[in-house]
């Protein structure tokens, strides 16, 4: 038995990243090809190991960490490192890769996870890319059924009998899901999803979608040396078509009150109520810097807001 106040504590003991990755979770990164999948992955790894924040989000536990690679010869990911300015301390990094083989199978190497985590105490684990690693089942990739009850408990089982925290690195196809079975996105406790810019290669969208923390929405700059950092400067083009038609509206409207629901068919919007409360809640430094002002107040049948448009200021510009 357990008081309330302890669960508490022990929740926040559990936390590896503020906001984005608690203890034994195991998590889903995902992208479509050629966006940084792996660059995003060594970047966290660095936070981690290092004990450096992670897009701005703290690092509660450091630990070192395990890269299991099937994209990058130990020549190639020593010369992403070097391009990232990335550097571990001994002992706080430790890789992985398929040696030349055509995939990897976990039951190979599990003797070196299982070192790497009573050894060196190590507590993330990171699995880039899944298609190429085998766990001795077979499964059916577009099957909820084989995902959900064969491969994701598989995958667990080492989160819990190793005491790790899993990210595996995967694929979206071309409609921006993840590749396969949603079984994918409804068993693991966080989505980290990337996808670019049409306007600008060098702008990625980050959305996370966690069981444990709010769901984020951000926008990631890559510089020359393909380091991630957030973006400052998001601009209306970057912004979601919701939002860009909502603030359309306000431009014309100047001032008015809305419900969630009444402002969807006002303003032509296509989303959900829900989606359009949490891009209100994301966006709302963007809509600050548009000049639209947003209160909240509650009537006795709804939830109601109160909109005012002001011509943004150049002073600053």
């Amino acid at each position: 038995m357990k008081a309330f106040e302890e669960l508490i504590s022990n929740t926040k003991k559990d936390i590896i990243i503020d906001g984005i990755m608690r203890s034994k979770g195991v998590y889903l990164l995902v992208s479509k090809p050629k966006v940084g999948k792996s660059l995003f992955a060594l970047q966290l790894s660095n936070s981690i190991a290092n004990g450096k924040p992670f897009l701005g989000h703290k690092i509660l536990k450091p630990s070192p960490v395990l890269y299991i690679t099937t994209e990058l010869s130990d020549s190639q990911l020593k010369d992403r490192c070097n391009l990232l300015g990335i550097d571990f301390e001994k002992n706080k990094f430790f890789v992985i890769d398929r040696d030349d083989k055509q995939s990897i199978n976990f039951m190979d190497i599990e003797y070196q996870v299982k070192e790497f985590a009573e050894q060196y105490n190590g507590k993330i684990l990171i699995l880039d890319m899944l298609k190429d690693i085998e766990f001795n089942i077979g499964y059916d990739i577009n099957s909820y059924q084989d995902i959900s009850q064969k491969l994701m408990p598989k995958i667990r089982s080492y989160a819990d009998k190793y005491n790790l925290t899993i990210l595996f690195v995967h694929h979206l196809n071309k409609l921006g899901k993840t590749l396969g079975s949603t079984g994918f996105d409804a068993v693991v406790d966080g989505i980290i999803r990337l996808s670019k810019n049409c306007f600008d290669d060098d702008t990625i969208k980050m959305e996370i979608i966690n069981r444990d923390f709010p769901d984020i929405e951000e926008y990631l700059h890559k510089d020359k040396n393909q380091v991630f950092s957030i973006a400052l400067d998001n601009t209306l083009e970057f912004v979601n078509p919701n939002i860009q038609a909502f603030i359309k509206y306000a431009i014309r409207e100047k001032e008015f009150d809305f419900t969630i629901s009444e402002i969807i068919l006002k303003a032509n919007l296509m989303c959900t109520p829900t989606q359009l409360g949490k891009l209100l809640s994301t966006h709302k430094e963007v809509l600050e810097k548009e000049g639209l002002h947003i209160t909240k107040y509650r009537t006795n049948s709804n939830r109601t807001y109160h909109a005012i448009y002001e011509e943004p200021s150049l002073e600053n510009e």
